[in-house]
Parts: structure tokens; C-alpha cells; sequence
């Protein structure tokens, strides 16, 4: 049986909850006035609750399925009424015992509901991450390479159709690696590509296939070649998407060692 203090208690919650009325909420308003701090105390702590509750609902929605389904599974505990004791005060008891079953079940679908959607923000940050860091890397080696005493640059010009086009090719020999930085070039049709050549007297050697922006611009960075010539010259024609071992389109660009 319940004891004097623990009905005070109850009677607490439901003042918490604005539900108190009549002489119930007079005799609890002349029990808090007595000075009882676990009464008062108690009330904080439920409005307190109360309060949290209401944002954690209201910072994320469950999907409708999710909560019906929630619903459904406590919703038989709670509705079997129980013959009530004499006064409204029992009825009470109960409208409060279905009240914090449904609270407690709400506050736990809205938890679950929030980690899943944390978890799926931390997924995105931990993608952005990996993007960033490989995006750092990238450069990393990029100033690396720039900054090798061995790398020439290479002013190209435009050229036939493109006479405003122009780039410019950092080249190193010894590692026969490069970049190519291009602005101006058209956008290419999709069965359509630019194909940079290195030129050693009058033989071109194919050193790669690229395309542009919407903004005409290219950074491009030339596979290792294998072949060992000595390149004077450097150039880029519009070929098939695939490329070709001989240049069969129109030059774009050219520039000289």
C-alpha cells in the first residue's frame, strides 16, 4: 500500500502536468506551502522532464510507420481499465500510469530515432573526411612535384579553331611525369576528346586523353611514359573519346620546350 508521502508524490506529477484541480489541487498547494522540499523538489524534476521531452520530440520526427508500430505494441498494456477505487484521485493513478507509458515509450522512440539520424550524419562527415584527406594528398604530392628542381614549364599557345585557348604543361624528364593546365578549350562532344602528344623532332608520342569543364578548363596529370625520348615539343589535338596512336584531328595547342 502506498504511503501518505508517495501519494503527495503522485499528486506531484500531475500538478507538474497543470492537471490538478478542485480540492485535490488546494490540499497539494497547502502541502507544498508547508515547506515540504521532496515535494518540491520532485515537481522541478518532473517539469524538468517534462521539458526535455518536448525537445527531443520536437528535434526529429519518426518516419509514421515506425511510431504507429511503437504505439500499437503498448497501447493493449495501457487500455484494460482496472476496476477504480472510491474518488477521482484512483482514476487519477491510472490516467497517470498510461500518461508515463506512453511518455517513457515516445522518449525511447525518439532517442532511437535521433542515433540513427546521427549515425547517418556521422556517415556523411566521415565521407566528407575521406574526401578532404585525399583531396589534401593530392596536393600535397602536387606541390611536391612542382617544387622538383627538374620539372620544366611549357607555355602552349592556341591554335586553328581555338585561337584564344592556351595551357601550360609542367614537365619532368627524369620521371617522365608531367600536368597539363589548359583554359579556353571548347567542351567536347561525348564521343569527343583532347589527346596531349610529347614530340621528339617530328615523332608525336600519345601522352594521354582528357576533357574540359563547362568553364573550357582542364587539370590533367600525364600517366608515367615509358618511352624515353627526349620531347622538344608538346601539343594537343581533338581526337575520338578514346584516344589514337597517330593524330588524326585538328591541333588546339602547342608549345616548345
Amino acid at each position: 500500500m502506498a504511503t501518505e508521502h508517495e501519494n503527495w508524490l503522485a499528486q506531484g506529477e500531475i500538478y507538474a502536468l497543470g492537471a490538478l484541480d478542485g480540492e485535490e489541487l488546494r490540499e497539494f498547494q497547502a502541502h507544498l506551502a508547508s515547506g515540504c522540499a521532496i515535494c518540491d523538489a520532485h515537481i522541478r524534476q518532473t517539469r524538468d522532464s517534462l521539458t526535455l521531452l518536448h525537445q527531443s520530440l520536437s528535434v526529429m520526427t519518426p518516419p509514421v510507420a515506425v511510431k504507429t508500430r511503437v504505439f500499437d505494441q503498448i497501447t493493449p498494456k495501457i487500455q484494460t481499465p482496472v476496476q477504480a477505487q472510491s474518488g477521482g484521485w484512483s482514476a487519477w493513478r491510472w490516467w497517470l500510469v498510461g500518461a508515463g507509458a506512453l511518455a517513457a515509450a515516445a522518449v525511447v522512440l525518439a532517442l532511437a530515432w535521433s542515433l540513427t539520424g546521427t549515425r547517418d550524419q556521422l556517415a556523411k562527415l566521415q565521407a566528407q573526411i575521406a574526401a578532404l584527406q585525399n583531396e589534401s594528398a593530392q596536393k600535397d604530392q602536387l606541390i611536391q612535384f612542382l617544387s622538383t628542381p627538374e620539372v620544366r614549364s611549357v607555355e602552349l599557345a592556341g591554335l586553328g579553331p581555338t585561337p584564344e585557348a592556351k595551357g601550360k604543361l609542367f614537365w619532368n624528364p627524369t620521371t617522365r611525369r608531367g600536368l597539363l593546365i589548359t583554359f579556353g578549350l571548347p567542351k567536347t562532344a561525348t564521343d569527343k576528346a583532347y589527346e596531349l602528344w610529347g614530340i621528339a623532332g617530328n615523332e608525336p608520342v600519345p601522352a594521354g586523353v582528357f576533357i574540359v569543364d563547362e568553364r573550357g578548363q582542364a587539370r590533367f596529370q600525364l600517366p608515367q611514359l615509358a618511352d624515353g625520348r627526349n620531347f622538344d615539343k608538346f601539343a594537343v589535338t581533338l581526337e575520338p573519346a578514346g584516344g589514337v596512336a597517330k593524330p588524326s584531328g585538328p591541333m588546339v595547342l602547342l608549345g616548345s620546350l
